[in-house]
């Protein structure tokens, strides 16, 4: 090359890198308006990390660790990343495979001969087509009959056979999202290796990964041990002015529950954006899989006769990026307009979490969030379309529309909640709206024995929802329940009017009219 091309080249280069460098400025400037409206809303407490070949495009910390304290999140603070953990337990049970261990099509009952579903294959748990119930379904009927019991992963077969509970479906015929099957696993990489499952993902993933801080909970362990760790917070009730931290009050069965079931496999990572951006690049530099066996974690879960199942985006969550397959501890969206688009989302009460790869792109995307965000998983989407120049296909950040009403209601009383209301009710841009959450704060007024408050509620979501029989059947049960006998059956007539199969209508007018 003589010295009039190497001067040529070097200008080529100049050029490109200062035109590449506004381009950076201005995806970076629309990321944080991006996020500081959702930050303004409510909407995001915790960390973003966007990358993309490796270099940091955006990040930001929003919110508090400890809001008491007023400590304040940042890159290094440690978030539960709930079920983005599969993704791990993936890669462990993928390790042993490339050390022999095991083949994926093994019967699982090679290795735990008392497993109750002799046909079920490692493929089969992995992929969730083994058909094997969920943790709930498993673990609530033993949790009722003696609610201090912490179970491990140890306890997950035996309460498979003590239930005797059978397969969802023929196991290999068809895909459902279960829990179980990474618990597990988790127990399958224990007795396979010989370890502890959370000294393994120590030993195998985290250190290899430079994941300095990154730990497994155990069962029954308390995770505010570590230090950094962020707390959980939620509302406690819809109408609730403020969130609180999840380990001082329990809303329903489930927030206490999900602390009594197994932590590992399926969930109870704790790690922070820069952890996950290290992994990241340990993962894809395959200091941790091998290049053949790290495809198979991005390849669609087949059928047992081979074909691809593709399963239809969540319109709550996921309706962004559309329908997409299950890969190893992950999804991978069918629409490849912006290349390879594979991702995990996790959520626990008081907790959110959601990575994305574009692995055409070599464009990672990871928020992390000690607070419930509804629009968490619509939001990160946004963030993607953004980084790759598709601003007209961003989603704003919505409000929810019935907790703002609801402390408008506590606040401001009825008229000027139910005129917020209506203002909302069409709004779709900015508020989201169900009949199902209207619903639901109407009874937890009443359970709360705000009745004045559950009767108002239900006579602005009929207002709102007009042709929704559910409602209709609950202002029933509480005008009924609070003594307005009358207006209750004029409720339960309508409700029947919209949907004259609703069983809990009948009964309850027969009831009140024979009375």
């Amino acid at each position: 090359m003589n010295k009039i091309q190497l001067c040529a080249l070097f200008l080529f280069v100049f050029v490109c890198c200062l035109a590449q460098a506004p381009h950076a400025q201005e995806r970076e400037k629309a990321l944080d308006d991006f996020f500081s409206t959702i930050s303004r809303n409510g909407e995001i407490n915790g960390s973003v990390l966007i990358a993309e070949n490796g270099k940091a495009l955006y990040q930001k910390s929003f919110g508090y660790t400890d809001v008491q304290n007023k400590i304040l999140n940042t890159p290094s603070t440690l978030f539960q990343i709930a079920s983005v953990s599969k993704l791990f337990t993936s890669i462990a049970v993928l390790q042993l495979y490339e050390h022999k261990k095991l083949n994926l099509t093994d019967l699982f009952s090679k290795y735990f001969p008392d497993f109750p579903y002799p046909e079920v294959t490692v493929y089969q748990i992995l992929a969730n087509t083994s058909g094997i119930p969920n943790n709930g379904d498993v673990f609530v009927p033993l949790w009722r009959l003696n609610r201090d019991t912490i179970f491990t992963i140890n306890d997950v077969i035996p309460a498979l056979k003590k239930d005797k509970l059978p397969l969802n479906f023929q196991a290999g015929t068809n895909w459902d999202y279960s829990n179980t099957n990474y618990s597990l696993l988790a127990l399958l990489v224990e007795k396979l290796s010989g370890e502890k499952y959370a000294a393994y993902l120590s030993k195998n993933i985290f250190i290899p990964a430079g994941m300095k801080s990154t730990f497994q909970k155990t069962s029954g362990s308390n995770p505010y041990s570590h230090p950094n760790v962020a707390y959980n917070y939620a509302w406690p009730f819809i109408s609730s002015m403020t969130p609180a931290r999840v380990d001082s009050f329990a809303v329903n069965e489930y927030k206490v529950q999900y602390r009594t079931w197994p932590s590992e496999g399926d969930a109870n990572i704790y790690t922070s954006v820069l952890d996950l951006a290290s992994f990241n690049q340990a993962l894809f530099s395959h200091r941790l899989l091998k290049q053949k066996t790290l495809a198979l974690v991005f390849t669609p879960s087949t059928r047992n006769n081979g074909k691809k199942i593709i399963l239809q985006g969540l319109e709550s969550e996921i309706g962004l990026i559309g329908d997409f397959y299950w890969g190893f501890g992950n999804r991978i969206g069918v629409d490849s307009t912006l290349g390879k688009i594979v991702w995990e989302s996790g959520g626990l009460p008081g907790c959110r979490a959601n990575i994305i790869q574009n692995l055409a792109k070599h464009q990672l995307l990871i928020w992390l969030d000690n607070k419930e965000s509804p629009s968490a998983m619509d939001n990160i989407f946004g963030a993607l379309n953004i980084v790759n120049g598709r601003t007209t296909s961003v989603k704003k950040a919505k409000q929810q529309a019935a907790a703002c009403y609801a402390r408008s209601l506590i606040s401001e009383g009825e008229d000027a909640a139910f005129a917020k209301l209506i203002a909302m009710a069409p709004d779709t841009a900015n508020y989201s709206l169900t009949e199902n959450t209207l619903n639901d704060l109407g009874y937890e007024f009443f359970n709360d024995q705000k009745t004045d408050l559950a009767l108002q509620t239900f006579r602005a979501a009929v207002y709102v929802f007009p042709k929704s029989d559910n409602l209709f059947n609950s202002y029933g049960e509480i005008l009924a329940k609070s003594g307005k006998k009358e207006a209750a059956i004029i409720m339960y007539k309508r409700s029947l009017l919209l949907n004259s199969k609703n069983d809990d209508s009948k009964k309850a007018l027969e009831q009140l009219e024979k009375k």
